[in-house]
């Protein structure tokens, strides 16, 4: 209700006594007290109930510190873990460091002071009995040993009744005679007697080894001229000559190209050896002489890359060959020798290229070649992009790889390397049973592909297991990342289970670097990969390089083009 509409009352009038009015008052003076006491009662609840809010407050704060406190215990025990986890950590890269400093410090050994061979020297067996022992080895029944001792002798006796009318092919360890294709100087040595009356009753002969100090002389080609009766005047003509501008014949061209390319004989050597016979050549004479023979067999060094062209399976690899022009002044230019290795006809055909880039297998993409194996470099990975191409890889390659890790982790190293030891025994059956291509294949598939498969399945399951970058986990990465290309081989006899006919092919070049060290220009480099292609395609099949080099520097000249093949090594024909 509005206040402007509150009506007024009118005044009671009562009349009250005083006792009345008094007890009134007393009435209200109580009710005032009760009022007073329960506002005080009010007011210390109040309070009480602030107190108790105030003291759960407290509770919540110690509480919250104490939650603070935990939470601080649990960060610094978390930094306490997080410090241990690093540590940790930083123990195992330092031992992984350590392991490979390790094994970096055997693999220079082995180098600096072992054998190159890839040969390896298996652990003992634990089982085997030593001899040189001082005291009688612990765990050994004596008694046993003496009856299987005894029993083996009885076997022997057994068998050697059966062997009576058998020979048994003995290695003879005796001096090899000495050919007889080689000239005989006699010299007679009479005794220091008075042989008078004497009757010679014989002879004994002494053979031995002599060396004639090379001799050299100068070639005169004397053509006599003669007037005919006509009046005309005739004169025989100058036979053909690989190098007519020069003073050099093709016996003194082919001994120095056999000595620098094939014994690796540098220039500057062989020109000392003519200086101390009193032939004076100066350095670009004779490298000039070089040159100009590369380029007279060079008709037959491009037949033999038509035939590579035409091969259907080719090896290759690549080797760095350093040349003295380069743009960089005051450094040389890393090019490098593409080797390519025709197993068909045990010919490497070497390409020199300045880089090592895909360019190079110009030669290969532009004939008729469909395989191709090689050492897993990835330019050789765009024969598997290309249809009707396949790209092979080495299985001594990875055999290298474990062979290297092998000080890292034996057992592991070991365990493949015994298992591709069974993949090479399978090509050694192949070999001494002389099997068709058919049976080799079926013997392949048989007992050399499960083999792979299993190491397949072991390199999944170890990839896992092996520290990264380790040396090991490189080998175990090789091999996993090529397994497809390592498996192609089981499928066909023609195909190789290496590449190592093509780094046979490499290590001429390879000892040529030790020794000259470097070509003086990219033609000097050509002109190499020209002697090494020919004459390595001599050594691979044979072919007596001095002889086959004087016959086909004067026959390539009035050679039919048709007929350059007749003029390669494993064609030619004296």
């Amino acid at each position: 209700m509005k206040k402007d509409q509150i009506q007024t009352l009118p005044p009671l009038s009562v009349t009250l006594s005083l006792e009345e009015y008094q007890g009134l008052l007393d009435r209200l003076r109580l009710s005032e007290q009760k009022d007073l006491e329960y506002v005080q009662k009010i007011l210390e609840n109040e309070q009480t109930i602030r107190a108790k809010e105030q003291e759960i407050l407290d509770k919540k704060q110690e509480i919250l510190d104490k939650k603070q406190e935990i939470l601080a215990k649990e960060q610094e025990i978390y930094e306490k873990k997080q410090e241990a986890f690093e540590s940790k950590l930083e123990l195992i890269e330092a031992q992984e460091e350590i392991d490979r400093l390790r094994w970096k410090l055997v693999c220079l050994n082995r180098f600096c002071w072992g054998s190159s061979s890839e040969k390896r020297r298996l652990p003992l067996d634990p089982s085997q009995l030593s001899i040189c022992f001082v005291q009688s080895p612990q765990n050994v029944n004596i008694e046993q040993e003496k009856q299987k001792e005894q029993k083996e002798i009885e076997k022997d006796k057994e068998y050697s009744r059966f062997r009576k009318s058998f020979k048994e092919k003995k290695i003879s360890h005796a001096r090899k005679p000495i050919p007889s294709e080689l000239p005989r100087i006699s010299k007679v040595l009479e005794p220091s007697v008075d042989l008078s009356g004497a009757i010679r009753m014989g002879e004994e002969v002494t053979e031995r080894y002599a060396v004639q100090p090379r001799k050299l002389y100068v070639e005169q080609l004397v053509r006599p001229r003669y007037k005919l009766p006509d009046g005309s005047i005739v004169i025989a003509p100058l036979p053909t000559m690989a190098y007519p501008r020069s003073n050099a014949s093709e016996s003194a061209l082919t001994h120095i190209a056999v000595s620098k390319y094939a014994d690796h004989l540098p220039l500057n050597r062989q020109i000392e050896i003519f200086s101390r016979e009193g032939v004076h050549l100066s350095a670009s004479t004779v490298s000039n002489w070089m040159t100009a023979t590369a380029q007279c067999i060079e008709p037959i060094y491009n037949e033999l890359r038509e035939t590579l062209k035409a091969s259907r399976y080719v090896q290759a690899d690549e080797t760095p060959h350093k040349v003295l022009e380069s743009e960089k002044p005051g450094s040389l230019h890393q090019g490098y020798m593409w080797v390519f290795y025709l197993p068909h006809c045990k010919s490497p055909y070497i390409e020199y290229h300045p880089g090592r880039s895909s360019s190079a297998l110009g030669t290969l993409l532009s004939g008729k070649t469909e395989i191709v194996q090689s050492d897993g470099y990835a330019v050789y990975d765009v024969f598997d992009k290309l249809e009707g191409k396949m790209h092979l890889c080495c299985w001594a390659h990875v055999r290298r790889k474990f062979v290297e890790a092998e000080s890292y982790d034996p057992p592991s190293a070991r365990y493949v390397l015994d298992e591709i030891g069974k993949l090479y025994a399978v090509e050694d059956e192949i070999r001494k049973k002389e099997l068709t291509n058919a049976q080799a294949t079926n013997l392949r598939k048989e007992n050399a592909y499960p083999i792979i498969k299993g190491l397949e399945v072991w390199t999944t399951e170890s990839l896992l297991k092996t520290p990264p970058d380790s040396p090991l986990d490189k080998a175990i990465r090789y091999m996993y990342t090529r397994f497809e290309q390592l498996s192609h081989y089981v499928n066909d006899a023609e195909l190789a289970i290496d590449n190592n006919a093509v780094e046979r092919a490499i290590r001429p070049i390879t000892l040529s670097r030790k020794n000259c060290l470097f070509s003086g220009s990219h033609d000097a480099a050509h002109t190499a990969a020209i002697f090494f292609s020919l004459l390595g395609a001599c050594k691979e099949n044979n072919v007596n390089p001095t002889h086959w080099l004087m016959d086909c520097l004067t026959r390539v000249q009035n050679c039919d083009p048709k007929n350059y093949k007749e003029l390669l090594p494993h064609n030619w024909k004296k």
